[in-house]
């Protein structure tokens, strides 16, 4: 059995409420997502923070389901050019703090992490171009009937994808919060349930960042609190 990857505890790039992001430390492609230990989780006073904390094994369903959908997705579109809209997935990787989800890097040309769509409104520098491949990601992803759960403007990144031969072109790629986590997946039970959450996720995202939301022609606009950026 190979040794496991070693990974330092303390040099991640990005921690979310479930999950620690580290880089690989031999492959500039990849991510690692690990689950936080159990006992080092906040208590939550929701139902599913409530649930967690009686059931432990209840948060491996995040992971599940993650790849579920990914699996799904992927094996309805079997076609080269197909443009995924959320992040790639490559199994798991034992490591020295935990087994490790392997997954894309989004990244700028240094290497670095993509910026959030939060990041962006934050900074006043969510561009025209920007906007627009937000809006192609979102398409895509109701074109493909992917089950989203958790529609936060930090889990899409703008940035590369590594394709074989180098970088691709800057894109907006959902990379995190896709699979149906509920406890009543309503999300897997039919495409219009789907799209009915999908709707209500995009208005969170209106909610939190200000832009205006068209749920007929399924895309985003600016209003005075998202000033252009051309930069």
């Amino acid at each position: 059995m190979s040794n496991p990857l070693f990974l330092d505890p303390d040099d991640f790039v990005a921690s979310g409420v479930q999950r620690v992001i580290y880089y690989h430390p031999k492959d500039k492609t990849r991510l690692i997502k690990i689950l936080k230990a159990t006992d080092t989780m906040p208590m939550r006073r929701n139902f599913g923070g409530i649930l967690e904390k009686l059931v432990p094994s209840t948060r491996l369903r995040l992971v599940s389901k993650e790849y579920t959908e990914y699996l799904r997705i992927m094996l309805s579109n079997p076609a080269p050019s197909f443009h995924l809209p959320i992040a790639h997935m490559y199994g798991f990787i034992q490591t020295t703090i935990g087994l490790g989800c392997l997954t894309e890097r989004v990244m700028k040309p240094d290497g670095a992490l993509g910026d959030t769509l939060l990041d962006k409104v934050r900074s006043d520098s969510l561009s025209d171009a920007d906007l627009e491949l937000l809006n192609d990601m979102i398409q895509r992803i109701y074109n493909h009937h992917i089950r989203a759960s958790d529609f936060n403007p930090k889990n899409f990144v703008f940035g590369q994808r590594d394709n074989g031969t180098g970088l691709g072109p800057k894109e907006c790629v959902m990379v995190d919060g896709f699979g149906d986590i509920h406890a009543l997946p309503v999300r897997s039970m039919a495409k219009w349930s789907n799209r009915i959450g999908l709707d209500d996720g995009c208005k969170r995202i209106s909610a939190k960042t200000g832009l205006a939301w068209d749920k007929h022609t399924k895309l985003f606009s600016r209003t005075s609190k998202t000033p252009a950026r051309t930069d």
